[in-house]
């Protein structure tokens, strides 16, 4: 189905990604089985949904974060798709990218310069020191990470963040609900999450879904959730997913400045 789906896309975007590579000779694109596992085959999209997303994710992200200038990490980079757009923007010092697959790895730091990107282990630690980052971004990362494997990443992710920093997770919740079967979504009910399964890990085709209030439950265990955005009834705010805004427990609450505004999104759990 992998295999199909991926030839179907390449035929469906293969005129206007022809018509991209002209207009855009001197843009970096990774190879076309690397640019499908981390999202669809089109160029375009993936030149200007990356940069808007990159914007749009430090936006919510600014009246949260206290310092002048940030390092940020992004969590599964993939293929650089937000990752390369990061450096551009105000008050960033320093952007890594990590990731699983060592061939993406391998791309982004042969055609992505000024960014540091790492080979992660699929199950943490990562090589990461203690309170390294101010901000950390996971986009459509723990949807691919078996539901049983998430607590102890959501440990790592603690611990790599600095007390006064900010993680910003997505997940696939009651806007997902329809892709399951009745017997998953009861499954889903009692556990609060559920794993489709694929050979191999970490691959677009396994997919975790999650309970909303479950995970509030989760996250509570180690964080604070400072805004949480329901996908189904705010689909733009990260494509469908819910998001998830998260500080350290028992860290300082945000003070916007003069400079970033006096307003905030909200926080808690909504329905």
């Amino acid at each position: 189905m992998d295999r199909l789906h991926f030839r179907l896309s390449a035929a469906r975007y293969r005129i206007g990604n022809r018509r991209f590579r002209s207009h855009h000779p001197g843009f970096a694109l990774p190879p076309d089985r690397l640019l499908h596992e981390t999202y669809r085959l089109d160029y375009a999209a993936y030149a200007g949904d990356g940069r808007d997303t990159a914007n749009e994710l430090l936006d919510r992200c600014r009246c949260h974060l206290q310092d002048v200038s940030w390092d940020i990490l992004e969590w599964g980079c993939g293929v650089g798709r937000i990752t390369r757009h990061l450096p551009t923007l105000p008050q960033v010092r320093s952007v890594t990218g990590a990731d699983i697959n060592a061939a993406m790895v391998r791309w982004n730091r042969e055609n992505l310069p000024g960014i540091d990107f790492r080979l992660i282990a699929q199950e943490p630690p990562t090589p990461f020191p203690t309170g390294a980052f101010h901000l950390i971004l996971g986009v459509s990362v723990l949807t691919h990470v078996p539901g049983d494997g998430q607590a102890a990443w959501l440990d790592e992710l603690h611990r790599i963040l600095r007390p006064d920093g900010v993680l910003l997770l997505t997940t696939q919740g009651r806007a997902f609900k329809r892709k399951l079967t009745a017997a998953e979504q009861r499954m889903l009910e009692r556990d609060g999450v559920l794993t489709r399964d694929y050979p191999v890990r970490g691959h677009r085709m396994m997919s975790t879904f999650h309970d909303p209030g479950h995970f509030h439950l989760t996250l509570t265990q180690r964080f604070e959730v400072v805004v949480f955005r329901d996908g189904l009834a705010d689909p733009k705010a990260a494509g469908g997913q819910d998001l998830w805004l998260l500080r350290r427990s028992g860290e300082a609450p945000c003070i916007p400045s003069p400079a970033n505004g006096n307003g905030s999104e909200g926080s808690g759990l909504t329905a």
